[in-house]
């Protein structure tokens, strides 16, 4: 099979499209005919050796992706060959097949496009996890979305309005992305670099703050972060990509009962399969429904990995980019 491999860690150029072993499942697994794989920053920050839940060379990249079962292991249960699945692969899902561990492998309706489910899988299972299982978040509650026009972002305010939250708010570091943030459907929009955006929140707020905050970004953020968030919120980091130290002042928190949440969909994938299962379970419904409709920036060939992995650190990407092997790409 074709297949992108990291033979050695680096720039985006290290990712060689070449010929693989066909991987065989055990008797857990299932093989799966990878018709979409997302691309995500996890994926970038495994190439350069930066993500904290990366493999060592040669490895084949990717976290999610959306396919037809082609073979099930001796002690697979609930899922047969045919079946139309988004999965978690063990082997990686820059490729034309892929082998997944049961637990991680959940069946979707025939009528599911496979790069719309794709797009969905990795995103929509983070949100809808810091959601609902760690920030536990209700409907009366309002909610700030960092970083709202990437693929995280986009997705969480689409999730946020189908879960019923009343009030949704996002920040982008371009100004070219407010149009498209606001197409997703935040209240307001404020900027994450601006060392008002606070103050800025306050107003949208009447002083009251926000629920609930997802930080993908880390740095001088927390701070300000903390400015906004409401008596007994809870700001959720699940990133860095800011980089830099972050300043944590303490009175903050227990005067006001702020919590500050970490969060890790991959750790809980490894450890804790039947907690993902519940909110991969919430997602496929939302999808079934048209209640939420992930945001594709542009697909492309699975060969075109390093154009795709470039355009995602250039932060050129409007939602998500999903890769598609060459057999079944149709175009963006």
């Amino acid at each position: 099979m074709k297949g992108i491999q990291v033979s050695k860690l680096g720039g985006a150029d290290v990712l060689e499209y070449k010929e693989l072993p066909d991987p065989r499942p055990e008797p857990h697994q299932v093989l799966i005919q990878v018709r979409g794989a997302s691309v995500n920053f996890a994926d970038t920050r495994a190439r350069s050796g930066g993500y904290h839940l990366g493999k060592k060379p040669p490895f084949t990249p990717g976290l999610d992706s959306a396919g037809i079962v082609l073979e099930v292991g001796s002690e697979v249960a609930q899922i047969k060959e045919g079946d139309h699945v988004i999965a978690f692969p063990a082997s990686g899902s820059y490729a034309e097949k892929a082998v997944v561990n049961q637990e991680l492998t959940f069946v979707i309706p025939k009528t599911l496009d496979f790069v719309k489910a794709s797009a969905a899988a990795l995103v929509a299972g983070t949100v809808t996890h810091m959601l609902q299982q760690v920030a536990r978040i209700e409907e009366d509650e309002s909610l700030l979305v960092h970083g709202a026009a990437g693929g995280v972002g986009t997705t969480a305010l689409q999730v946020a309005k189908a879960a019923g939250i009343s009030r949704v708010f996002g920040s982008i570091g371009s100004p070219w992305k407010e149009e498209h943030v606001r197409k997703m459907g935040a209240e307001g929009i404020v900027d994450y670099s601006s060392p008002t955006y606070a103050q800025n929140i306050l107003e949208m707020t009447g002083n009251k703050g926000v629920d609930v905050i997802l930080n993908p970004i880390g740095g001088e953020t927390i701070e300000q972060d903390l400015i906004c968030l409401a008596p007994f919120g809870r700001l959720v980091i699940f990133g860095e990509l800011g980089g830099g130290p972050a300043t944590i002042p303490q009175d903050s928190l227990y005067t006001n009962n702020k919590a500050i949440l970490g969060s890790s969909f991959g750790h809980y994938r490894r450890s804790r399969p039947a907690v993902v299962r519940e909110s991969m379970e919430r997602v496929i419904e939302f999808l079934a429904a048209g209640k939420i409709d992930v945001f594709v920036d542009r697909c492309l060939r699975l060969s075109e990995a390093s154009q795709a992995h470039q355009r995602l650190e250039n932060r050129e990407a409007l939602g998500k980019i999903v890769l598609v092997p060459e057999t079944f790409y149709q175009g963006e």
